[in-house]
């Protein structure tokens, strides 16, 4: 019995830290994020990120403009039935001009973003090569993050990508360990998470 609560407590606390470290990884990708503008800073109250959240189409697609600079005005032709003129039609109609986003009758901008196609958007506006290049689009670009260490193996591709992925993904793709910029504004490590 002793052996049993001795391998489940060493379980619970190798868990707990492995979660601490890909907490963190999560945090230090959405603060290089917001120090780059892409997203809006919220350092200061991390949760405010709400990492373990889904993300829309949407928001997905602001995220996507911001890192690729994508020229966006500000107003709404209406190009989708479904888009409502509010603060995400902007970014998906520059989405559309710049080719991300193929024009059909409706976007589904609330609905949730899979991982297939955020992979996708951040190969474009990254402007990565994929590494494959076969009659699968959605494994060629998950065999190319994983080749570019951008992402795990085990990798659910047809699964609602959280934000924190998206961050991660998107933060790696810039090699944020090594901008000397994102060590500098964030002085320490508690300055990080």
């Amino acid at each position: 019995m002793k052996k049993l609560l001795s391998i489940v407590i060493l379980l619970s606390i190798t868990f707990s830290w492995v979660f601490a470290l890909t907490e963190s990884e999560q945090y230090k990708s959405a603060n290089y994020l917001a120090m780059k503008t892409f997203i809006k800073d919220f350092s200061k109250s991390p949760s405010e990120y709400r990492i373990n959240d889904n993300i829309t189409r949407k928001e997905a697609m602001k995220i996507i403009a911001n890192i690729w600079f994508l020229k966006v005005e500000n107003k709404c032709i209406g190009k989708f039935k479904d888009v409502e003129d509010d603060w995400g039609c902007k970014y998906i109609e520059a989405a559309l001009t710049a080719w991300f986003i193929s024009q059909t009758d409706k976007f589904r901008p609330n609905d949730n973003i899979t991982v297939a196609e955020v992979l996708k958007l951040i190969f474009k506006a990254r402007n990565l090569d994929r590494k494959f290049n076969t009659w699968d689009w959605v494994k060629d670009y998950v065999n190319s993050a994983y080749e570019l260490k951008l992402t795990d193996w085990d990798i659910e591709w047809n699964t609602d990508a959280k934000r924190w992925w998206i961050f991660v993904v998107i933060a790696k793709s810039f090699d944020y360990l090594n901008d000397k910029n994102f060590i500098l504004f964030y002085s320490n490590e508690a300055d990080i998470k």
